[in-house]
């Protein structure tokens, strides 16, 4: 490639990029996603019964963060994490509200911010058979201008090393036939030795966001919280 179709890619590269960002999308093809998404969703419970949604959130010293984050789930099974089923391995959501932020005035998703669109939403819910499940692993992931760290709390990892115990706290969830259900916050507190789950209900800002993004199926969406 010669210098000037080099800088030419480039230029369409950032032009695309920006166009992103500040463009105009058709209202018509926002609407049309959204309905898509939106019916996606209703039938992608058909899959295992039911659906589940997370978002993991770490407690930093200046407030929340959004903490990509995965969290292993096992059927209570007379009152003990099932250890011979496979377990319930829930990839949280990636872009969201923090539960103090308001609903923009104009919902628009893009690389640069955390409001969700129709296709996270999508994304983010998680085929799974109806039961009672316990939290027995969690791991998520912290960006910071020292690097990437990463949180972990449990034994169930699939290691040489691992164990099975349901963690302490709001770690338990039941999730009924047919329902789609949004988990709301899961946070882990305490030390690595003795992490407790706490569990928090979708903020009102961010159900607005869904309502608007998904709004076929956002009547048929179950709002819950580790711990109950």
């Amino acid at each position: 490639m010669n210098k000037r179709a080099f800088t030419a890619a480039g230029l369409s590269i950032v032009t695309a990029l920006l166009a992103s960002c500040g463009g105009t999308p058709d209202p018509a093809m926002i609407a049309s996603e959204r309905q898509a998404k939106s019916t996606e969703i209703l039938n992608e419970r058909k899959q295992k019964g039911a659906l589940i949604m997370a978002r993991f959130i770490y407690p930093g010293w200046l407030g929340p963060i959004r903490c990509s984050g995965r969290i292993r789930l096992r059927k209570l099974v007379d009152g003990a994490p099932d250890k011979v089923a496979a377990p319930q391995d829930l990839g949280t959501a990636f872009r969201w509200l923090l539960p103090e932020q308001a609903k923009p005035a104009v919902v628009k998703s893009n690389f640069l911010n955390g409001i969700p669109d129709a296709k996270d939403y999508e994304r983010s819910f998680s085929p799974i058979t109806p039961g009672t499940y316990v939290v027995t692993y969690a791991s998520c992931q912290i960006s910071d201008p020292n690097g990437t760290s990463t949180l972990e709390a449990g034994g169930d990892r699939d290691g040489l090393f691992s164990y099975i115990s349901a963690l302490e706290g709001a770690s338990r969830i039941t999730i009924g036939e047919g329902e789609i259900v949004d988990a709301g916050y899961f946070r882990v507190q305490g030390t690595k030795t003795h992490p407790v789950v706490v569990g928090a209900e979708t903020s009102a800002a961010e159900r607005e966001v869904m309502k608007e993004v998904i709004p076929v199926a956002y009547p048929s969406i179950t709002f819950k919280k580790f711990g109950e």
